[in-house]
């Protein structure tokens, strides 16, 4: 009885060890310990024998795996494109530089 008492009192201190060194790495270097986050935190449950289990992967990976789409309609291997033909005015609004001015006929 007197070894799960010592047992949970050690897991206590350490616990308390480590919320005292994340929040003494907080004020020192906060980027520091967003990146470590992941880290501290398996380190964490490794050492209080927690260990996830393969169903409780498969079930988070599931959760958050993206939804499968339905299969495209198969469509054309190419666009269609129509092309009007378009006056004189059209084109020179759409040119770069105005139209041409009218040549000058002597007659």
């Amino acid at each position: 009885m007197g070894s799960v008492r010592a047992q949970t009192s050690r897991n206590r201190l350490l616990l308390a060890g480590l919320l005292l060194a994340a929040v003494a790495v907080v004020l020192i270097a906060p980027v520091f310990m967003l990146a470590m986050a992941p880290a501290i935190g398996l380190f964490a449950m490794v050492a209080h024998r927690i260990m996830p289990g393969e169903r409780l992967i498969v079930r988070l990976r599931e959760r958050y795996a993206p939804r499968r789409r339905r299969a495209p309609v198969a469509q054309r291997p190419y666009g269609v494109i129509v092309v009007r033909r378009t006056g004189r005015l059209l084109a020179s609004a759409l040119a770069m530089r105005p139209p041409p001015a009218p040549a000058a006929v002597i007659s």
